[in-house]
């Protein structure tokens, strides 16, 4: 008789969470662009970049930036089926900066050179990761609840896609503090 209680109880709370689940299909995209090596930023130039987003250099001579942007499109909205479609696209322009003072035939070009796509190599392991977490993260942002209880779907909409890309900013600088 236990048995029976248990199971049954186990199928109705399947079946309760199964009506508050809302099915939110991401499709995401990750697009590389091309790899730039500019050099015609001065060590000056370079070092107060640096200093802005906050690494602190007497004497910085090479940057790497990923210049990452992205969209998010909410397609179907389906409240009666429970489904929200959307489609993200993560672009990139990454840009190594090495310092005009250093000439490009130079071993000190060379090693900066290697060590600032040793920051490019890092962020697309970042950029690998993130469509799994973007899956994962939706699926909290998306829930329809406030739809379902009556909610404005337009103010519903601005609030989601804030939620979204706050997530996004974190995962994304959370996953580049493990370089």
């Amino acid at each position: 008789m236990r048995r029976i209680v248990f199971i049954l109880f186990c199928c109705l709370t399947v079946a309760a969470g199964a009506d508050t689940i809302w099915q939110v299909n991401n499709r995401v995209a990750v697009e590389h662009g091309v790899l730039l090596i500019d050099q015609t930023r001065s060590v000056k130039e370079i070092s107060a970049a640096q200093a802005k987003g906050g690494f602190k250099a007497d004497l910085g001579v090479g940057l790497f930036e990923s210049r990452i942007k992205a969209e998010l499109v909410i397609g179907e909205m389906n409240a009666a089926g429970r489904r929200i479609n959307l489609t993200t696209r993560v672009t990139t322009a990454p840009v190594i900066y090495v310092a005009r003072e250093l000439p490009k035939d130079s071993c000190a070009y060379k090693l900066v050179l290697a060590h600032e796509l040793k920051h490019q190599h890092y962020d697309l392991e970042v950029l690998r990761l993130l469509p799994g977490e973007i899956h994962q993260f939706s699926q909290d942002v998306f829930a329809g609840d406030e739809l379902e209880s009556g909610g404005d779907s337009a103010r519903w909409q601005n609030r989601s896609r804030s939620r979204f890309f706050q997530q996004f900013n974190y995962v994304y600088q959370a996953l580049g503090e493990m370089r």
